[in-house]
């Protein structure tokens, strides 16, 4: 997979180094980080920011603030994301890895599918378990022999310096689409 990756045919890598650099720049986030940070998140997905839920802010802001120190969330805390962020995990992964990029990866209906061998219907695809599931077969195949390779490789290939999250989740991104036959 990682051979057949051209980072010079993908337009949306160029604003990553930034998106990253943004958050991390910020020593802490707070409202305004927010707002913008879920503005730019959203440029990369095909559909608009529809409904930004502000009403538990402080909480919000408490877990991001976390996420940024290096704790993993759990289920309860990724759904009061997901229900502040347009009620999208796909949207709330996105944001979560620009925030802290060595401990998530962003999530969406390619990645789904290629794991998964399923159409991503937004049922399966909107589970908090299914992302925290995820991020554990992340985590696994960090340890397996060949990683240390396929890394080295997927860094080359992109270009600049990336996460092993990053390198793990564009390879499912690009892998081969499920085909229902």
């Amino acid at each position: 997979m990682a051979n057949n990756f051209k980072s010079t045919e993908e337009n949306y890598l160029l604003s990553y180094p930034y998106f990253l650099n943004y958050f991390q720049n910020l020593e802490s986030i707070n409202l305004e980080n927010l707002v913008i940070g879920i503005s730019f998140t959203y440029s990369w997905m095909p559909t608009i920011l529809k409904a930004l839920n502000l009403k538990n802010t402080e909480k919000v802001l408490f877990i991001l603030n976390e996420v940024k120190k290096g704790k993993l969330i759990d289920e309860q805390q990724l759904t009061t994301l997901k229900t502040t962020f347009n009620n999208s995990l796909v949207g709330t992964s996105k944001l979560l890895h620009f925030i802290n990029p060595k401990q998530y990866a962003i999530w969406d209906s390619r990645v789904f599918r290629f794991l998964n061998n399923v159409e991503p219907h937004k049922y399966r695809l909107e589970k908090p378990r299914a992302y925290i599931e995820y991020l554990k077969l992340i985590e696994e195949l960090k340890n397996e022999k060949a990683f240390t390779a396929f890394f080295e490789l997927m860094k080359q290939k992109v270009g600049y310096d990336i996460t092993e999250y990053r390198a793990l989740e564009l390879a499912f991104f690009k892998g081969t689409p499920f085909q229902n036959k």
